[in-house]
């Protein structure tokens, strides 16, 4: 008799693996759990790092198929990386999980409520493009000035299309100039969107 697949719990997830995969993954966890040791937030590491393993896994499952073999495993544990305890490392702080493909959230062309003075759209385009927003502002009045006013009906244009940045909790509380825009904006916004039934 020959046991086909054993069922894996990582953190929320269950997954189905044959018995050379369950091997890999209980020498990695272990070793992940022997690097950890000292850090106090270990537990806490460790069960974001089996529920990374198992999203992978599941993305990775060819279809028709339940149970993930070695070589899928090891492509998923190559994904992921290694664990490092840098709490070890000199000028280090504490440990951490390194995934291989980390990479920056895209920036994203917004109305920004922070350091608004109509609707934010300035604002916006100075964080996304990495410009000071007062130079942002000297440009608008520019083109403004020299387009014939056009600039203003883009700027007009601007506040409809844009999406409203969500609201931190540490963002400064809006004046009532872009309050009142804001809701005049959103007034407009809901004759263009679809009927909720």
């Amino acid at each position: 008799m020959k046991r086909i697949s054993i069922t894996v719990s990582l953190n929320r997830s269950t997954v189905q693996m044959n018995e050379a995969s369950f091997v890999r993954l209980e020498n990695y966890l272990g070793e992940a759990s022997r690097t950890l040791a000292l850090n106090p937030d270990r537990h806490e590491i460790l069960a974001d790092l089996e529920q990374a393993i198992a999203d992978r896994c599941l993305q990775r499952l060819p279809a028709g198929q339940t149970v993930i073999s070695l070589m899928e495993l090891d492509a998923v544990l190559a994904d992921v990386g290694e664990v490092r305890d840098i709490a070890s490392e000199p000028n280090e702080p504490k440990a951490e999980y390194i995934p291989r493909d980390s990479q920056p959230p895209p920036k994203r062309l917004e109305q920004v409520n922070e350091g608004a003075i109509l609707a934010g759209i300035c604002a916006g385009i100075a964080r996304y493009t990495d410009i000071d927003v007062v130079w942002v502002r000297i440009v608008l009045v520019i083109m403004t000035v020299l387009s014939g006013f056009t600039a203003v009906l883009i700027y007009a244009l601007l506040m409809l299309l844009l999406p409203i940045e969500p609201t931190r909790a540490d963002s400064a509380a809006l004046g009532k100039v872009p309050a009142k825009f804001r809701a005049v904006t959103a007034y407009v916004r809901s004759f263009f969107e679809p009927a909720k039934t």
